[in-house]
């Protein structure tokens, strides 16, 4: 087994090799038997190998030529150029007659055969960081600048800010309740969020940019215009304070979580309600909707987790198995599995088709800041009680790698929206940028002056 384990990261000769020390180390022929079927299984399929030329889309210049297997998604291409380019802070886009490449279709899919060309599109990344020394800074990762820095609370704490999906504008909420709305470009304040009752408590924008939901600190939610800042509708039914509210993929509804112990569905356009979620025992902590909007998942305080249709607002699971409160619960990209963080120092993992437990993550000195999946859905990165941030096998449990490096407690980590970088913010006031492929730590991001709790990678 620990010789089939090293080939799978080796090259097909140290297989060969390996075989053959095995054989000559008496290893029992059972064990070997497996081995050299499986060794004759990978010839074959390196018998099927394609070669892809990587062209620059601007020069024509051929950067590398990539050996793939058909089954290969183009995160396979983007790795082999990384090594060859040693390029950093920029997203890398394939195209293939005229076309993006998917990330989730295998280059078989995508109708490559041997011999053809690729072009590749290099896009510049940003950085978004948040500090409790009232700024938000946005950061150029390919020299590591800061680009802007946005005084969003002078003398007070910014708790969030996020990036817009279309990247132009930036959402900071500060401890105070105020939110604003910022000119990712030109770093300007653009406007704040107006005509709510009570103040901000958290906020996210919607898939198409065009409007912001969040919880107000008066026990209801909020819809905001992203271009006036405005209010568009308020969400007023629950009997306790909001803890979160998330827009559906479609951003025609928005689901609430509450202290009241219910989760709330609303229609995005009149601010309806459409029902009520009830089954929890305690506070609900978070609600979101899966990646196909057809089902919602909550974590309560109660220790459990809940899935719910959209419609007709049945309870199809309950995740039983934390000691404690539930602080989180979301969705893999695939709506395939589902993922909770819990007070009681774990990470789950559980299968939505059976709603059973398949994985427990133990964090660092029992305590989980922020778990989240990698954009395929293959790792969990953990940011726990402690200096490190650990990459762990969504299949097994197994960790990958630790990004270490941090002098105080990480609280929080992202991944870029490809996958192949990590950004961590840390209580030691700086925010750092890791390859996920690697572990090593590319940048460390220092200017901020107080504790760092946010940090999100995205496309210029």
């Amino acid at each position: 087994i620990n010789v089939l384990s090293q080939a799978q990261r080796d090259p097909l000769e140290n297989l060969r090799l390996a075989v053959e020390r095995a054989e000559a180390a008496g290893v029992e022929e059972d064990t070997l038997d497996d081995v050299r079927t499986k060794l004759a299984e990978l010839e074959n399929e390196v018998g099927k190998e394609l070669s892809i030329s990587i062209n620059h889309a601007v020069s024509g210049e051929t950067l590398t030529v990539v050996r793939a297997r058909p089954s290969h998604t183009p995160g396979y291409l983007r790795e082999h150029v990384l090594r060859a380019t040693g390029e950093g802070g920029v997203a890398l886009h394939f195209l293939f007659q005229s076309q993006v490449l998917d990330e989730k279709v295998s280059l078989r899919e995508a109708g490559l055969s041997d011999g053809d060309t690729v072009f590749l599109v290099q896009t510049p990344l940003l950085c978004l960081t948040a500090s409790f020394d009232g700024t938000a800074r946005i950061w150029y990762l390919q020299n590591g600048d800061c680009r802007k820095m946005l005084v969003a609370r002078q003398g007070g704490q910014v708790q969030s800010a996020t990036f817009s999906h279309d990247g132009s504008m930036l959402l900071t909420v500060s401890l105070d309740g105020e939110g604003k709305l910022w000119c990712a470009e030109s770093g300007r304040l653009w406007c704040e969020l107006c005509g709510q009752p009570g103040g901000v408590l958290c906020g996210e924008f919607s898939a198409d940019s065009k409007w912001i939901t969040g919880a107000s600190d008066d026990c209801t939610a909020i819809v905001w215009s992203a271009e006036t800042g405005h209010c568009s509708k308020i969400l007023a039914g629950h009997d306790d304070d909001v803890k979160s509210a998330a827009f559906s993929p479609d951003a025609s509804m928005v689901v609430t979580a509450s202290c009241d112990g219910t989760a709330g569905l609303w229609m995005a356009a009149d601010g309806s309600r459409i029902r009520s979620l009830v089954g929890h025992d305690d506070v609900v902590k978070s609600a979101m909707f899966s990646y196909d909007g057809l089902r919602i998942i909550t974590a309560s305080m109660d220790g459990t987790a809940r899935v719910w249709n959209v419609d007709p607002g049945d309870c199809l699971q309950v995740l039983q198995g934390h000691a404690k409160a539930v602080n989180s619960a979301a969705f893999s990209p695939d709506d395939q599995l589902y993922l909770t963080t819990s007070f009681d120092g774990t990470v789950r993992v559980w299968e939505a088709e059976t709603g059973e437990c398949n994985l427990v993550l133990h964090a660092d000195n029992k305590v989980v800041n922020t778990a989240q999946f990698s954009p395929d859905g293959t790792m969990i990165l953990v940011a726990s009680g402690t200096e490190c941030v650990r990459l762990l096998s969504a299949t097994t449990g197994e960790c990958i790698m630790t990004l270490d490096g941090h002098e105080d407690w990480v609280r929080t980590a992202n991944f870029s929206p490809d996958g192949m970088l990590i950004a961590s913010a840390s209580y030691d006031g700086t925010a750092r940028v890791w390859s996920s492929r690697t572990g090593e730590c590319l940048q460390t991001l220092t200017g901020h002056t107080e504790a760092v709790i946010s940090a999100e990678i995205i496309t210029a």
